[in-house]
């Protein structure tokens, strides 16, 4: 009897610890200067979201769109500002598409993959992030005017886990 419940309980253990190990992948918000994981959500190909902020020189806002794609690469997809001056975008390149549209511009079927966006935030400019769901929030509300790393990051579920559950992020 001793030996089954022993038995028992290390494949029962086995388990666990095989469960944790399995990877995700997560769309991960740190903040650099500090080291510090602020936000994290499991993602899959399809995963959408926005950046939105208001541009330093042009005082306009500028909203880009991304997703993840069957890689797991973050993939600019489309770009929409409200000017085309000083350091924002003025032409389409390969297969992309420039429009007006009413008071704005957007550039469409973009395809650029991005490793990381590093944007340095500040509640004057407005930083925001938008989810395909629907769900936003400002980007200077999880740590205050600084620089952040957004990622798509390969972990194992305990990390994942671990923040989540320790740190009680998003």
């Amino acid at each position: 009897m001793c030996r089954k419940l022993i038995v028992s309980t290390f494949l029962i253990f086995l388990i666990l610890v095989s469960v944790l190990l399995v990877p995700v992948h997560v769309f991960q918000i740190k903040a650099l200067r500090e080291d510090t994981v602020l936000y994290l959500e499991r993602v899959k190909p399809g995963f959408r979201f926005s950046l939105g902020f208001m541009h330093s020189v042009e005082r306009c806002p500028v909203w880009d769109y991304l997703k993840v794609d069957d890689d797991y690469n973050m993939v600019t997809y489309a770009t929409e500002f409200w000017s085309s001056r000083t350091g924002l975008p003025y032409a389409a390149f390969g297969d992309e598409t420039f429009r007006a549209e009413g008071d704005h511009f957007i550039i469409e079927n973009m395809h650029r993959v991005i490793p990381a966006v590093n944007q340095w935030v500040d509640a004057r400019y407005d930083n925001t992030i938008r989810f395909g769901d629907g769900r936003e929030f400002k980007l200077a509300s999880l740590a205050g005017n600084t620089l952040l790393r957004m990622t798509i990051e390969r972990v194992r579920l305990w990390y994942y886990l671990y923040y989540r559950i320790m740190y009680s992020i998003q």
